[in-house]
């Protein structure tokens, strides 16, 4: 069975419930996790997640989907560190495509730093 977290509220599709008290390590099997950013970025597809409820739902799910609206996006990092500089956050992390690497006996590794997928949503 998928289990799905979603900070946007969706419809039709059941979605597991997290708060402030929710064990980390009880979120491993994640399957799906849907984060509203508030800042993308053209030049290379990061998203600015800002003080997500826990830290750790983009790294540990295996699928993430962010969402960001159009008017949000900017050309560059210059331009998103601009924009950041202005606000005060308690955390927050660019997230870009999962990570990988080849290190380990020359062998490709996709996701291993995070989510094995990462899609990012653009609406109006």
């Amino acid at each position: 069975m998928e289990t799905i977290y979603s900070s946007i509220p969706l419809t039709d599709i059941k979605t597991i419930v997290v708060d402030q008290s929710s064990d980390p390590h009880l979120l491993s099997d994640l399957s799906l996790v849907l984060l509203e950013g508030s800042i993308g970025v053209a030049e290379n597809g990061a998203v600015w997640i800002q003080d997500p409820l826990i830290r750790i739902l983009p790294f540990i799910t295996q699928h993430l989907i962010l969402v960001v609206k159009s008017s949000d996006i900017v050309a560059n990092m210059h331009d998103a560190y601009k924009i950041i500089s202005t606000h005060k956050f308690g955390y927050g992390v660019f997230v870009s495509g999962p990570s990988k690497t080849a290190d380990i006996e020359q062998s490709l590794v996709i996701g291993a730093h995070g989510a094995l997928s990462t899609r990012i949503v653009v609406y109006n």
